[in-house]
């Protein structure tokens, strides 16, 4: 924009200097007339222009809609409230959107008039392209003249803080069903039955197949019929995600990279047990190494999905290491879910023992020469099942580069 107006501004001086010149040298009156007209027009667009920035008093307000993933619409509004008693001309109103790609980063809004004490609401938006964390801001006023000659402008410090999600994906079934796992501060589901669970409950009559050590006499002498103790039995599932972000493993390109798939992976399985009400636990290694205990909730979900927004393909740690350092750590009766590349298969006999404590192991894993190259090779994706199967007595899900992520977890 600057440059527009450095253009505008040389020329009009060589207008203004080219008519003084050729007026002393000629003494022709229309030049001197041209001379003094162009210079009153600029000196007076010049003082308009100071008049309005200096006497003007805008309050501006960034409104920012709700959470969005990679590849949505941000929505924003934008109220410019003048506090002034008097009216503003030719104003406009600039926002800066970092998450929106080249020109659309930059935003102008034209409020060609606001009333004394007004406040106008204006709408705006832009494509989310990328994942990340984005710095929204900051906002700007520009005072221009009525000829569009001159303008000041004001900096105002107005900055959001915008997270660009993964994009995710539904999971109609898991490879394998996750119901293990106990935890036992969160995630409790209760249900009322007659055994030899937990915790008393409460007493009702007595249904056949009912223990009969379980009737509560007193009760029943009472009511003359009888009564059996209630128990609640409190349920627990849980689940613990792990990958690792290897900066020399991030093999493809843009989108199409390793790291991108193995992000929207586990962004959308988070989802998937967070909707099943299912306890989940991170273990990620991207520019550091991430633990995110195990919790519910939405606001456990959320804590997820910001740090697989941040995270890229900067890690020094392989997968062997986050597993041997976890491990021993992963609970008895829970669910291990690892997004891998078949290249790490090596370290499966890291996970195997967990089975003797109950730990189901579900791998995910990459074929990585399908991010390498671009022949088909369905043969090694067949081949991989195979020998999984075959030595580790494993079915693993096995994804290439370019399958489509829903219809592979829905066969």
């Amino acid at each position: 924009m600057l440059d527009k107006y450095l253009l505008r501004w040389i020329f009009l001086l060589v207008l203004i200097v080219f008519n003084l010149v050729i007026g002393l040298r000629t003494s022709i009156g229309v030049f001197y007339f041209l001379f003094w007209f162009l210079l009153s027009v600029s000196v007076l667009s010049l003082l308009w222009a100071a008049v309005t920035y200096l006497g003007s008093q805008l309050e501006l307000k960034r409104i920012v809609g709700d959470r969005v993933e990679e590849g949505d619409t941000l929505h924003l509004e934008m109220e410019v409230r003048n506090t002034g008693l008097f009216p503003v001309f030719n104003v406009v109103a600039a926002d800066n959107l970092a998450c929106a790609a080249g020109q659309e980063r930059n935003k102008w809004i034209l409020v060609e008039f606001l009333g004394g004490k007004f406040t106008q609401t204006y709408k705006y938006s832009c494509l989310c392209g990328r994942r990340g964390l984005y710095r929204i801001g900051p906002l700007a006023v520009y005072f221009f003249d009525p000829l569009g000659l001159f303008f000041f402008k004001r900096s105002l410090s107005r900055y959001d803080e915008l997270f660009v999600y993964p994009r995710t994906f539904p999971i109609e079934k898991f490879p394998t069903p996750l119901v293990k796992g106990t935890l036992p501060w969160f995630g409790i589901e209760s249900k009322k039955f007659s055994g030899d669970e937990d915790e008393f409950y409460g007493i009702r009559e007595y249904k056949e197949g009912d223990p009969i050590r379980r009737i509560h006499w007193l009760s029943t002498a009472r009511k003359n019929k009888l009564i059996v103790k209630q128990f609640q039995r409190q349920t627990f599932y849980r689940a613990t995600i792990v990958l690792s972000l290897e900066k020399e493993n991030n093999f493809g390109q843009g989108k199409e990279c390793v790291a991108e798939y193995m992000v929207r992976i586990a962004a959308s399985v988070a989802k998937y047990l967070f909707e099943r009400d299912i306890s989940i636990e991170l273990i990620a290694s991207a520019q550091k190494l991430v633990h995110l205990p195990s919790n519910k909730g939405r606001e456990h979900l959320e804590d997820i999905f910001r740090f697989l927004a941040v995270a890229r393909a900067e890690s020094e740690l392989g997968l062997g290491e986050i597993l041997e350092e976890f491990s021993r750590f992963t609970p008895d009766d829970s669910n291990l879910i690892v997004v891998m590349l078949d290249k790490d298969w090596e370290y499966l006999p890291i996970m195997l023992p967990l089975e003797k404590r109950n730990v189901s192991l579900v791998p995910l894993i990459l074929a990585s020469s399908t991010f390498q190259y671009s022949f088909d090779q369905s043969g090694l994706v067949r081949d991989i099942k195979y020998k999984l199967s075959q030595q580790y007595k494993i079915n693993p899900m096995v994804i290439s580069r370019g399958d489509n992520l829903e219809e592979a977890f829905s066969r």
